[in-house]
C-alpha cells in the first residue's frame, strides 16, 4: 500500500504455487502468497477427488512426509489441495501427516496448508531479502500486541534492522499523526493495526494510505467493504478459532452454550462470526446464549457486579458451557465464584478461553483458543520486506494465521 507502490490494475489475489517459481525470486516472503488457498484445482471445484495412484496407495507415512517436507523446503509453504494432487492420497491423509509435522515442531499450521517453521534459518534468513534499514510500527495499547512485536522485532533482528514503534490509544486522529511522524522520520515501510471496524466504511483510510510514500501492510485488521487495491494484510483467522471452540463443545453433547465476547475492535467481530455461524450451522441458534457490553460494559475488566451477572443469566438459561473471549482473569474470577456456588468444571460447566494468556495455570486448566500472534508479526514482517524489495511490481497478498484449540481438562461431555 502506498501510491508509488501500486500499480495499475493489480488486483487482490493469493498467487497460486506454480505462479510463484516462474515469476518470483525465492525468498521467505513467497511464502505469504501460499498460507490462503483461494481456489481448490479443477477436479476439486467439480465436487470430486483425484484417484489415488499405485505410488501414493504404496507410499510410506515416512516416505510421503519426508516428500512434504522437501516440497515446504523448495517452496517455503504447502498447500493440502496440491500435495493431494501430487501425492496422490486423501484430504485426511494429508492432514495427518501435517499434525504430525507441527506436533514435530517442523512446520507451522496456517489456513489451507502448512509452512516451514519461523526459526528454520536456512530456508528463512537467507532467503528473504537484503534489508538493513527501518521499518514504522503503529500498533494499539492492548496486551495482544506485544507478541505481535515480538514476532516482528525476530525478523528484524535477523537482518540487523531497526523497529520505530508508536503505539496508538485507538483513536484514527491520532494514527493519522503517528503515519506522518514515521514518513517524516524516513522510514522503509510500515507496519499498521488501525482502528477501523468492520462496519464502517474504509474508503477513506484506503484512499489516505494510499497517499503515503512508503509500503504499509495491515495487521491483525483488513480494510472493510472488500474491492481491489485494499493493500495486503495479515491477521489471525479468528473466525475460525472461535468456530472451532464451538465445535469442539458441540462434538462433546452440548447444546445450550453462552458466549462472553465484549470487545468492539475487528479481532472481535471476527471472533463473533466465526461462532455465531458454528452455531447456526448445527442448528443451535435458539439454545445459545450471548452475552457483552451491555451486560459487562466496555472497560478493560467486566464491570462490577459482573461476574454475578453471568453466572446469573447461565443459571437462568441452563447453559452447560461457556466460551469467554478476552479478560480472562475476570473468567478466573468466575470459576472461583462458580465453585463457591458448587458448580464445577467441567462437571457443571464446560469452559474455552480465548487468547491463551495464562489459561494453562488455572484450576483445572482452561480449553483455549490460541492465536498465533507472534506468527502474525513473523509473516507480516517478511510481506512489509518483500514489498519494500519488489517495489511497484509487489503483489497485494492476504495471509490468515489459523489459531490452534488447545484442549484442557476444563471441557468434558454435559451431565445425563
Amino acid at each position: 500500500m502506498g501510491g508509488r507502490f501500486r500499480r495499475p490494475g493489480s488486483a487482490r489475489l493469493n498467487r497460486s504455487p506454480r505462479h510463484n517459481l516462474t515469476n518470483r525470486t525465492r525468498s521467505e516472503a513467497r511464502v505469504i502468497d501460499n498460507v490462503k488457498q483461494l481456489s481448490a484445482p479443477p477436479a476439486m471445484m467439480a465436487g470430486t477427488q483425484p484417484s489415488p495412484t499405485p505410488e501414493g496407495l504404496a507410499m510410506l507415512a515416512a516416505e510421503r512426509r519426508a516428500r512434504i517436507i522437501a516440497r515446504a523446503q523448495e517452496d517455503g509453504a504447502v498447500q493440502i489441495a496440491r500435495l493431494v494432487e501430487e501425492l496422490g492420497v486423501s484430504h485426511v491423509t494429508i492432514r495427518r501427516d501435517l499434525d504430525t509435522l507441527v506436533d514435530e515442531r517442523i512446520l507451522d499450521k496456517v489456513r489451507g496448508g502448512a509452512m516451514l517453521r519461523s526459526g528454520d534459518t536456512a530456508s528463512t534468513t537467507a532467503t528473504s531479502p537484503a534489508f538493513d534499514g527501518s521499518i514504522g510500527v503503529v500498533i494499539p495499547t492492548s496486551y495482544y500486541y506485544r507478541h505481535v512485536a515480538v514476532g516482528i522485532a525476530e525478523v528484524l533482528r535477523e537482518r540487523g534492522a531497526e523497529m520505530k514503534l508508536v503505539v496508538s490509544e485507538y483513536d484514527p486522529d491520532e494514527e493519522g499523526r503517528l503515519l506522518d511522524e514515521l514518513v517524516r522520520d524516513e522510514v522503509a515501510g510500515i507496519l499498521f493495526a488501525p482502528s477501523i471496524q468492520l462496519d464502517e466504511d474504509g474508503a477513506e483510510l484506503g484512499r489516505r494510505l494510499a497517499q503515503l510514500p512508503v509500503p504499509v501492510v495491515l495487521v491483525e485488521r483488513q480494510l472493510p467493504g472488500g474491492g481491489l487495491g485494499g493493500g495486503s494484510s495479515v491477521r489471525s483467522a479468528h473466525e475460525l478459532g472461535a468456530a472451532g471452540a464451538a465445535e469442539h463443545l458441540i462434538a462433546l453433547g452440548h447444546r445450550r452454550i453462552a458466549i462472553v465476547s465484549r470487545g468492539r475492535t475487528q479481532s472481535a467481530d471476527f471472533v463473533r462470526r466465526g461462532w455465531h455461524e458454528a452455531i447456526g450451522r448445527a442448528g443451535l441458534e435458539s439454545e445459545s446464549l450471548a452475552l457483552g457490553a451491555a451486560e459487562l460494559g466496555v472497560g478493560p475488566s467486566w464491570a462490577s457486579g459482573g461476574v454475578e451477572s453471568v453466572l446469573d443469566r447461565i443459571r437462568e438459561h441452563g447453559a452447560t458451557a461457556l466460551f469467554c473471549h478476552g479478560d480472562e482473569n475476570s473468567l478466573l474470577a468466575l470459576m472461583q465464584r462458580a465453585r463457591g456456588l458448587g458448580l464445577t468444571v467441567p462437571d457443571d460447566l464446560s469452559i474455552i478461553a480465548y487468547d491463551d494468556e495464562i489459561s494453562a495455570l488455572a484450576d483445572p486448566p482452561l480449553s483455549a483458543v490460541a492465536p498465533d500472534r507472534a506468527q502474525v508479526g513473523v509473516l507480516a514482517t517478511r510481506m512489509l520486506l518483500e514489498r519494500i524489495a519488489e517495489g511497484p511490481d509487489a503483489p497485494v497478498v492476504h495471509a490468515q494465521v489459523e489459531p490452534r484449540l488447545n484442549v484442557r481438562a476444563s471441557t468434558a461431555a454435559p451431565r445425563g
